[in-house]
């Protein structure tokens, strides 16, 4: 009869079908269909390469992507993302994304949770590209109103000092 443990199985990550059956031990006849050629070998493999596959896959916990999400959201904060109503919206979604992501990677769905965080940093990002933007405005509009009034002095022949 041949034994198996759970760690013993585990040890065998991502193996071939047949890389098991060296290890094995049967009490049985070699020729009574419990070699590698027999039906308990083809199950025996079956199990090994399920055993494989459930101990060394699974998708990665996307920490590296968190991280990055979370630096995100805090340059937007720090950008003055928060002030204006355009970037402000951009910047809720990437922090209620950032929220999910956790979620879901508490919840085991990494793969999920990795798209989530970069939705968020992608929404983040948007949110300190809108706030520049929008600062950029209105220093542009208080530079032009500026020069309007320069020009207007000129005009009327008091120059400004």
């Amino acid at each position: 009869m041949t034994r198996w443990s759970a760690s013993a199985a585990c040890s065998v990550q991502r193996a071939s079908p047949h890389s098991c059956m060296p290890h094995l031990e049967s009490s049985r006849d070699p020729g009574r269909g419990t070699g590698p050629g027999g039906a308990a070998g083809l199950m025996l493999a079956m199990l090994c390469q399920a055993v494989a596959w459930g101990c060394g896959g699974g998708y990665p916990e996307p920490r590296n992507q968190l991280t990055a999400s979370e630096a995100a959201v805090r340059a937007a904060e720090v950008g003055g993302a928060q002030n204006g109503p355009q970037s402000a919206l951009h910047l809720k979604r990437a922090r209620e994304q950032v929220e999910t992501g956790r979620a879901l990677i508490q919840d085991g769905e990494n793969e999920r949770a990795e798209w989530v965080l970069r939705r968020a940093q992608s929404d983040a990002d948007l949110a300190l590209a809108v706030a520049t933007e929008e600062a950029r405005r209105k220093q542009a509009a208080a530079a032009k109103a500026e020069l309007d009034q320069l020009q207007e002095g000129l005009r009327q022949g008091n120059p400004a000092q």
